[in-house]
């Protein structure tokens, strides 16, 4: 029986929400932690003062979930990765949080109210990914002098 729109959208919310918190209580790893510390001694967000790709090749295994989507009967939900690194560190941390999914999972049972707990999907969120390659794209266009 699918979901209406407006219970769907909340539980994507809720989902997304609970996900982050889950995988928050982890410890990062010693390279995450010293290139953020050594980074914020100065300023509330440590992010501002580095280019993207100077700060992705110091930190790791950065990760963050950008967007969950539920199917219409709730049965399963596809939740989208962004992880900093290069291919095999992304490759280890997406593997690591598809180990971790079934514990994820009671704990959604636990703290979400559904009717019945979604299949997890963990897929790797390449929008970022995109956006710098178009963004490299236009900048490349702008020193050739094209309008």
């Amino acid at each position: 029986m699918p979901l209406n729109e407006v219970r769907r959208l909340r539980l994507q919310s809720q989902i997304l929400r609970h996900t982050a918190l889950f995988y928050q209580k982890f410890p990062p790893t010693e390279s995450a932690k010293n290139a953020l510390a050594t980074t914020a001694e100065n300023t509330t967000n440590p992010f501002e003062l580095l280019p993207g790709e100077d700060i992705s090749r110091k930190v790791g295994n950065y990760v963050t979930f950008t967007r969950c989507e539920l199917s219409a009967d709730g049965s399963r939900a596809k939740l989208y990765v962004s992880i900093w690194g290069d291919t095999a560190e992304k490759r280890r941390v997406m593997r690591n949080i598809r180990r971790q999914a079934p514990q994820l999972r009671a704990s959604i049972a636990r703290n979400i109210r559904m009717r019945q707990v979604p299949q997890l999907v963990f897929l790797p969120d390449l929008s970022f990914d995109r956006a710098s390659r178009i963004e490299r794209l236009i900048d490349a266009e702008k020193e050739r002098g094209s309008p």
